[in-house]
């Protein structure tokens, strides 16, 4: 880590699948194709943080059922910085939270009729059922 990046923080979107591609990159190890993830290490490694075009705005998560689903239903969601789109497939149930003024995600803002939040809902169902496609396939996520 550069000296001057000492005590700074970053706010960039990572995940836990990120640490295993990190350590066979400090490893110099190359990272299976099929495995997810990224290398974090840019992030702290270079001079200047990676510019939010190369680094993720966004990612997909599914939960499975634990258990029954009375007890912890599955889950899916894409969630941003800004919103989280989610959907409960063992209720058909759908949840918006705008993120930056609802950070503990108690107001569902779902079925608002603010054309902002129509768009934002409209945009994230889109992009929400083509990641969700990619994860049953062979084709390699990287976001």
């Amino acid at each position: 880590m550069m000296y001057e990046q000492r005590g700074t923080t970053n706010d960039a979107m990572t995940l836990n699948i990120d640490l295993a591609p990190t350590i066979l990159g400090f490893a110099g190890v190359p990272m299976p194709d099929k495995m997810m993830g990224r290398d974090i290490s840019p992030l702290y490694l270079s001079p200047e943080s990676p510019s939010s075009s190369n680094w993720r705005e966004e990612f997909f998560y599914e939960h499975p059922i634990i258990s029954k689903k009375s007890y912890i239903p599955s889950s899916e969601a894409l969630v941003r910085k800004d919103y989280k789109y989610m959907y409960w497939p063992d209720y058909g149930y759908e949840q918006l939270f705008d993120l930056v003024n609802d950070p503990g995600e108690l107001e569902d803002i779902i079925n608002s009729t603010d054309p902002h939040v129509v768009n934002t809902k409209k945009e994230m169902k889109k992009r929400f059922d083509w990641l969700k496609s990619l994860v049953k396939s062979d084709g390699k996520v990287t976001l």
